[in-house]
Protein backbone atom coordinates (compact mmCIF):
# COMPACT_ATOMS: atom_id res chain seq x y z
CA UNK A 1 0.00 0.00 0.00
CA UNK A 2 1.53 3.31 -0.99
CA UNK A 3 1.63 6.22 1.43
CA UNK A 4 -0.98 8.05 -0.60
CA UNK A 5 -3.47 5.16 -0.43
CA UNK A 6 -3.02 4.92 3.31
CA UNK A 7 -3.63 8.63 3.71
CA UNK A 8 -7.01 8.49 1.92
CA UNK A 9 -8.11 5.43 3.84
CA UNK A 10 -7.34 7.00 7.18
CA UNK A 11 -9.08 10.31 6.36
CA UNK A 12 -12.45 8.77 5.52
CA UNK A 13 -14.61 9.19 8.63
CA UNK A 14 -16.68 6.29 9.85
CA UNK A 15 -20.41 6.68 9.11
CA UNK A 16 -22.38 8.12 11.98
CA UNK A 17 -25.25 6.10 13.38
CA UNK A 18 -28.73 7.33 12.40
CA UNK A 19 -30.39 9.48 15.05
CA UNK A 20 -32.94 7.63 17.15
CA UNK A 21 -36.48 7.85 15.80
CA UNK A 22 -38.57 10.26 17.79
CA UNK A 23 -41.88 8.94 18.99
CA UNK A 24 -44.85 11.25 18.33
CA UNK A 25 -46.24 12.90 21.42
CA UNK A 26 -49.28 11.47 23.15
CA UNK A 27 -51.29 14.50 21.99
CA UNK A 28 -50.39 13.88 18.35
CA UNK A 29 -51.44 10.20 18.63
CA UNK A 30 -54.65 10.87 20.53
CA UNK A 31 -57.84 10.20 18.54
CA UNK A 32 -59.71 12.52 20.92
CA UNK A 33 -57.42 15.40 19.92
CA UNK A 34 -57.94 14.60 16.22
CA UNK A 35 -61.73 14.55 16.69
CA UNK A 36 -61.63 17.92 18.49
CA UNK A 37 -59.52 19.48 15.73
CA UNK A 38 -61.84 18.01 13.08
CA UNK A 39 -64.92 19.39 14.84
CA UNK A 40 -63.43 22.87 15.25
CA UNK A 41 -62.11 22.92 11.67
CA UNK A 42 -65.48 21.74 10.33
CA UNK A 43 -67.32 24.48 12.22
CA UNK A 44 -64.88 27.15 10.95
CA UNK A 45 -65.23 25.85 7.37
CA UNK A 46 -69.02 26.06 7.74
CA UNK A 47 -68.70 29.68 8.92
CA UNK A 48 -66.37 30.59 6.04
CA UNK A 49 -68.52 28.76 3.46
CA UNK A 50 -70.70 31.71 2.33
CA UNK A 51 -67.69 34.02 1.95
CA UNK A 52 -65.79 31.42 -0.09
CA UNK A 53 -68.89 30.74 -2.23
CA UNK A 54 -69.36 34.49 -2.86
CA UNK A 55 -65.68 34.77 -3.84
CA UNK A 56 -66.37 32.24 -6.63
CA UNK A 57 -69.63 33.80 -7.94
CA UNK A 58 -69.79 35.44 -11.39
CA UNK A 59 -68.60 39.04 -11.70
CA UNK A 60 -71.64 39.97 -13.81
CA UNK A 61 -74.35 41.32 -11.47
CA UNK A 62 -77.92 40.05 -11.50
CA UNK A 63 -80.08 43.05 -12.48
CA UNK A 64 -82.96 43.42 -10.01
CA UNK A 65 -84.42 46.38 -11.89
CA UNK A 66 -85.39 49.92 -10.96
CA UNK A 67 -88.29 51.84 -9.42
CA UNK A 68 -91.56 50.63 -10.91
CA UNK A 69 -90.05 47.52 -12.49
CA UNK A 70 -88.24 45.55 -9.82
CA UNK A 71 -87.42 41.90 -10.53
CA UNK A 72 -86.92 40.69 -6.98
CA UNK A 73 -87.93 37.17 -8.08
CA UNK A 74 -84.43 37.01 -9.64
CA UNK A 75 -82.78 37.72 -6.29
CA UNK A 76 -80.45 34.91 -5.19
CA UNK A 77 -78.70 35.05 -1.86
CA UNK A 78 -74.93 35.40 -1.84
CA UNK A 79 -74.78 36.74 -5.41
CA UNK A 80 -73.64 40.03 -6.91
CA UNK A 81 -76.73 42.11 -7.70
CA UNK A 82 -77.52 45.56 -9.02
CA UNK A 83 -80.64 47.56 -8.20
CA UNK A 84 -81.68 51.18 -8.78
CA UNK A 85 -84.06 53.34 -6.77
CA UNK A 86 -84.42 55.80 -3.94
CA UNK A 87 -84.04 54.85 -0.28
CA UNK A 88 -87.24 55.60 1.63
CA UNK A 89 -86.08 55.38 5.26
CA UNK A 90 -82.44 55.36 6.36
CA UNK A 91 -80.43 54.78 9.52
CA UNK A 92 -76.77 55.74 9.99
CA UNK A 93 -74.62 53.06 11.60
CA UNK A 94 -70.97 52.80 12.55
CA UNK A 95 -69.10 49.56 12.03
CA UNK A 96 -67.47 48.76 15.38
CA UNK A 97 -64.27 47.15 14.09
CA UNK A 98 -63.35 49.80 11.52
CA UNK A 99 -65.23 52.87 12.77
CA UNK A 100 -66.53 53.33 9.20
CA UNK A 101 -69.88 55.10 8.85
CA UNK A 102 -72.50 53.34 6.75
CA UNK A 103 -76.09 54.09 5.83
CA UNK A 104 -78.73 51.38 5.80
CA UNK A 105 -82.00 52.19 4.10
CA UNK A 106 -85.05 50.52 2.66
CA UNK A 107 -85.48 50.64 -1.09
CA UNK A 108 -88.86 52.35 -1.60
CA UNK A 109 -91.70 49.91 -2.26
CA UNK A 110 -89.67 46.80 -1.36
CA UNK A 111 -88.45 44.65 1.53
CA UNK A 112 -84.89 45.18 0.29
CA UNK A 113 -82.40 46.99 2.52
CA UNK A 114 -79.27 48.62 1.13
CA UNK A 115 -76.16 48.89 3.32
CA UNK A 116 -73.84 51.41 1.73
CA UNK A 117 -70.75 53.36 2.76
CA UNK A 118 -71.31 57.01 3.69
CA UNK A 119 -74.54 58.91 3.18
CA UNK A 120 -74.85 60.26 -0.38
CA UNK A 121 -74.31 59.05 -3.91
CA UNK A 122 -76.41 58.09 -6.92
CA UNK A 123 -79.34 55.73 -6.39
CA UNK A 124 -77.54 52.78 -8.06
CA UNK A 125 -76.51 49.97 -5.75
CA UNK A 126 -74.29 47.06 -6.70
CA UNK A 127 -73.06 44.54 -4.18
CA UNK A 128 -73.58 41.27 -2.36
CA UNK A 129 -77.08 40.07 -1.56
CA UNK A 130 -76.32 38.72 1.89
CA UNK A 131 -77.25 35.17 2.93
CA UNK A 132 -80.20 34.98 5.30
CA UNK A 133 -77.97 33.55 8.07
CA UNK A 134 -76.31 36.99 8.32
CA UNK A 135 -79.66 38.76 8.86
CA UNK A 136 -79.35 38.81 12.68
CA UNK A 137 -76.52 41.35 12.26
CA UNK A 138 -79.17 43.80 11.03
CA UNK A 139 -81.85 43.15 13.68
CA UNK A 140 -81.24 46.48 15.50
CA UNK A 141 -81.23 48.42 12.22
CA UNK A 142 -84.50 46.79 11.13
CA UNK A 143 -86.06 47.65 14.51
CA UNK A 144 -84.95 51.30 14.10
CA UNK A 145 -86.36 51.43 10.56
CA UNK A 146 -89.69 50.02 11.75
CA UNK A 147 -89.80 52.71 14.46
CA UNK A 148 -89.45 55.28 11.68
CA UNK A 149 -92.46 53.77 9.92
CA UNK A 150 -90.79 51.45 7.41
CA UNK A 151 -93.30 48.75 6.41
CA UNK A 152 -90.80 45.90 6.56
CA UNK A 153 -92.17 42.37 6.57
CA UNK A 154 -90.33 39.32 7.87
CA UNK A 155 -88.76 38.34 4.53
CA UNK A 156 -86.41 41.32 4.16
CA UNK A 157 -83.07 41.05 2.36
CA UNK A 158 -79.87 43.13 2.50
CA UNK A 159 -77.63 44.29 -0.34
CA UNK A 160 -74.18 45.27 0.90
CA UNK A 161 -73.30 47.95 -1.67
CA UNK A 162 -69.72 47.85 -2.94
CA UNK A 163 -68.89 44.30 -1.83
CA UNK A 164 -67.76 42.48 -4.96
CA UNK A 165 -66.51 38.94 -5.60
CA UNK A 166 -62.75 38.23 -5.81
CA UNK A 167 -61.89 41.01 -3.34
CA UNK A 168 -61.60 39.22 0.02
CA UNK A 169 -58.88 36.55 -0.13
CA UNK A 170 -58.58 35.91 3.61
CA UNK A 171 -61.64 33.59 3.88
CA UNK A 172 -60.43 31.60 0.86
CA UNK A 173 -56.92 31.24 2.31
CA UNK A 174 -58.38 30.32 5.71
CA UNK A 175 -60.62 27.66 4.14
CA UNK A 176 -57.66 26.23 2.23
CA UNK A 177 -55.54 25.94 5.39
CA UNK A 178 -58.45 24.45 7.33
CA UNK A 179 -58.98 21.85 4.60
CA UNK A 180 -55.33 20.80 4.92
CA UNK A 181 -55.74 20.60 8.70
CA UNK A 182 -58.86 18.44 8.28
CA UNK A 183 -57.00 16.09 5.91
CA UNK A 184 -54.03 15.71 8.30
CA UNK A 185 -56.22 15.04 11.32
CA UNK A 186 -58.56 12.72 9.46
CA UNK A 187 -55.55 10.67 8.36
CA UNK A 188 -54.20 10.62 11.93
CA UNK A 189 -57.60 9.58 13.29
CA UNK A 190 -57.97 6.75 10.77
CA UNK A 191 -54.40 5.60 11.47
CA UNK A 192 -54.99 5.57 15.24
CA UNK A 193 -58.26 3.65 14.83
CA UNK A 194 -56.56 0.99 12.70
CA UNK A 195 -53.72 0.53 15.20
Amino acid sequence: MSGEDGFFQRSTPAPEPAPPRREPSLLARSPVFAVLVLALSGWLLFELGPDVAYFMTPLEPVDLGATGSYHLDLARENRLVQVRGELAETVSVTVNRSGQERTVGRLAGTNLLVDRPGRGGPPIYEGRLLPSRLRPEYAEVVAALRERGAPLGEAWLVVRDGERPRQRWLPVLGAFLLTILVAINLRALLKSLRA
